[in-house]
């Protein structure tokens, strides 16, 4: 089976990627991740094959939209401006994981950054999509979105939070 993993983000979300890829790779499946081109030396140091993402979060970080996120003032101010970064490079990481699954696939493995993109392609592609998340996904009143990086809003907020990212 060829399998396609999709993740995007830090170290911290591609690392864990590549042993569950390894695992499927020595239980004979053909594996691929897609990811950010800073990575493609990492994944395919494990034999994996490599299909490059075309966003990069540090340079989004970098940039000025980056650099006011982290001025962020409040935690509602740091998830407006998270969104206004993720509308505006959200349509190029999805043209990327577009090309990445038209290169060949049976089944698509996704993170949960990736998630919403894998499962609209899957269901157009009438591929198979399997969420693998590193984090709970489903909003919470423990605490607020990982994504987010806040400190706890309360019961409330973290779910309202969860809800509107």
């Amino acid at each position: 089976m060829r399998v396609l993993i999709v993740t995007a983000g830090s170290w911290g979300d591609v690392a864990p990627y590549t042993g569950l890829g390894v695992r499927l790779n020595s239980a004979g499946h053909e594996v691929a991740v897609a990811t950010h081109d800073r990575f493609h030396d990492a994944v395919t140091a494990c034999g994996l094959d490599f299909r490059p993402l075309p966003v990069d979060p540090r340079q989004e970080l970098a940039s000025a939209a980056g650099q006011d996120l982290a001025r962020s003032m409040s935690p509602a101010v740091a998830m407006a401006r998270l969104m206004r970064m993720v509308r505006a490079f959200m349509p190029r990481l999805a043209a990327g994981v577009c090309d990445a699954v038209q290169q060949g696939t049976d089944v698509v493995l996704t993170s949960t950054i990736t998630d919403p993109i894998c499962s609209t392609l899957g269901e157009a592609m009438r591929l198979p999509v399997i969420g693998v998340y590193l984090q709970p996904i489903q909003p919470t009143t423990a605490f607020p979105p990982l994504i987010t990086r806040a400190r706890s809003m309360g019961a409330f907020g973290n779910r309202l939070a969860a809800h509107a990212l």
